[in-house]
């Protein structure tokens, strides 16, 4: 978002949103998602709102960036 590289992370049941150093990797920011709620593909509007498909819910959920 804003130069900024994130993506979404499903692994065991859990997923979350990770803002991602692109030069070194380093997990810079987390934002966790409820359990149960999962996630493949992330899309942003720019404006401070993530896009999350729900993977096989069929669910597309919009998450507000919280502001620092």
């Amino acid at each position: 978002m804003n130069g900024e590289l994130w993506h979404g992370t499903m692994e065991a049941e859990q997923s979350e949103l990770r803002r991602i150093d692109p030069e070194t990797g380093e997990v810079l920011e987390r934002l966790d998602m409820p359990a149960g709620v999962m996630v493949s593909g992330l899309e942003a509007d720019g404006a401070g709102v993530f896009y999350c498909g729900g993977a096989t819910s069929g669910k597309v959920r919009a998450v507000r960036k919280p502001k620092p």
